[in-house]
């Protein structure tokens, strides 16, 4: 048998005794330390109450949902804020842009009203002149009549006209 062979012995026992050195100390030094932290956890598991330990996981749980929720909520905020903001500044813009076209219409309605008055003023002022007057003084029940007559008949031309 070639094992028991006295010139191949001394090499075998050699390479024996590094091979179980080094694997003596890779156990030692790797998974070792592993496997009694492992059995340290299990042992502390089994001693304390299932109560404690739901406990904490709950108190665990609780703590990061507020954390969380107070996070979204954070956010939330501050997009509805900003949204608010920018809704804000878009109807001032608008509200400034309608109250200046509306102030345009106003001015130009009101141009428009004061010149037909006048207009109905200085037509009724000649029609007076130019027709001979009945009586001595004129009524002013009559006066009153033909002026609304005149703005009418004015009115009238002036939407007329705009229409066409």
């Amino acid at each position: 048998m070639p094992q028991l062979d006295i010139v191949s012995y001394f090499p075998q026992f050699f390479w024996f005794c590094i091979f179980f050195t080094s694997f003596y100390i890779t156990l030692v030094q790797h998974y070792l330390p592993k496997l009694t932290r492992i059995f340290a956890v299990r042992q502390d598991y089994q001693q304390t109450p299932q109560s404690q330990q739901a406990d904490q996981e709950f108190q665990n749980l609780a703590q990061t949902t507020h954390t969380v929720f107070s996070q979204s909520i954070q956010q939330t905020r501050e997009q509805c804020t900003n949204h608010f903001q920018q809704t804000q500044k878009f109807l001032d813009i608008k509200t400034d842009g309608f109250n200046a076209h509306t102030n345009q219409a106003f001015q130009k309605y009101q141009t428009k009203k004061i010149l037909l008055n006048q207009t109905v003023k200085n037509t009724i002022h000649q029609l007076q002149g130019v027709l001979p007057i009945t009586s001595s003084s004129p009524q002013k029940k009559d006066l009153g009549k033909t002026n609304q007559l005149f703005q009418q008949y004015l009115v009238g031309k002036l939407l007329s006209q705009k229409v066409k």
